[in-house]
């Protein structure tokens, strides 16, 4: 959030417009908080919590939607 005060502004007024200042938010809260619910699904994007794609090798040629994945590849699910 150093490279973006900005964001950081605009989802600290949504809270504080939607929840306040004397409640933690909760999940009813979710609906009514957008730019929040995008900013964090963003920022884990941008930087998972942990690695959640595990590095598989591929035992056999393959071709997958057209594309061809050789013998012995790395390949990584899409977070």
């Amino acid at each position: 959030m150093l490279h973006n005060p900005t964001a950081m502004r605009k989802a600290q007024e949504e809270l504080d417009h939607v929840v306040g200042r004397e409640r933690f938010p909760t999940f009813q809260d979710e609906a009514s908080l957008p730019y929040v619910g995008a900013w964090l699904k963003e920022l884990n994007r941008w930087w998972p919590i942990a690695p959640l794609a595990v590095p598989h090798a591929v035992t056999a040629d393959d071709l997958y939607e057209g594309h061809f994945i050789p013998k012995g590849a790395t390949v990584f699910g899409n977070l």
